[in-house]
């Protein structure tokens, strides 16, 4: 049977491939939710020193998470500058109605 902490564990790095879901669908509000509450237990977990015979799992479970949220920082770069760009041409857009508008009077 799996001990505590081990379970604990499993549940930080299912927690990690959540997050990857939750990006691909874009549910950002859902994402900053989860990844509060995988800070908390990741805190916990971390609270008590890591035992030798967890050392190698762990180690390996860090290296995914790192991994995965250096992916979810590209994905939140990426949607933000194409949140810039849109915001950029609405701006473009509105200035041009507003010129169009004062050529038409």
């Amino acid at each position: 049977m799996q001990s505590e902490r081990q379970h604990q564990w499993q549940n930080i790095l299912q927690m990690t491939e959540q997050l990857q879901q939750l990006s691909a669908s874009e549910n950002w509000s859902a994402m900053i939710k989860l990844e509060s509450c995988r800070k908390q237990k990741l805190d916990s977990f971390f609270a008590t020193p890591v035992s030798e015979t967890e050392a190698a799992a762990v180690a390996m479970g860090i290296q995914q998470i790192l991994e995965s949220d250096q992916r979810l920082v590209q994905a939140g770069r990426k949607q933000q500058k194409e949140a810039t760009c849109a915001v950029q041409k609405l701006c473009v857009s509105k200035k041009a109605v507003k010129a169009y508008r004062h050529f038409q009077k």
